[in-house]
């Protein structure tokens, strides 16, 4: 009986353990849950500027016009490589790339910034909405 019990407690605390392991262990994040990330991303950043067709905008404004375009774009964007090729690195109108201006005046392009921002947020605990 000993035994019994003895083998019972391991086998139950084997399977706590593993449900533990796999409770904490975070879901891979969605196409759309990285699209999201990527615009919280652009949205909350105040130490830089979003330059479009050559006028610099808040975060918080660009977040806005990315969300308006990706809407307008429906279910022709379906990854994240989707969202920065077709959606955040230029104007369809005008063809020029959209740009991000850092406060020590670097530029670089919206396209390479949110690709970094993508690596970032892969690498974050949890869903990366920190």
């Amino acid at each position: 009986m000993t035994r019994y019990l003895a083998s019972w407690f391991v086998a139950a605390a084997t399977a706590l353990f593993a449900c533990g392991v796999l409770a904490a262990a975070p879901a891979p994040l969605s196409e759309s849950d990285k699209i999201e990330a990527l615009i919280r991303a652009v949205e909350t950043r105040t130490d830089l500027t979003f330059v479009r067709n050559d006028t610099a905008y808040s975060g918080r404004e660009a977040a806005r016009h990315l969300r308006t375009k990706l809407a307008f774009a429906g279910s022709r964007v379906k990854t994240v490589d989707d969202f920065i090729d077709r959606i955040a690195a230029g104007s369809s109108m005008s063809g020029k790339p959209y740009f991000v201006r850092f406060l020590d005046g670097t530029l670089i392009t919206s396209a390479d910034f949110l690709r970094q921002e993508l690596k970032r947020t892969a690498q974050a605990p949890a869903l990366g909405f920190e």
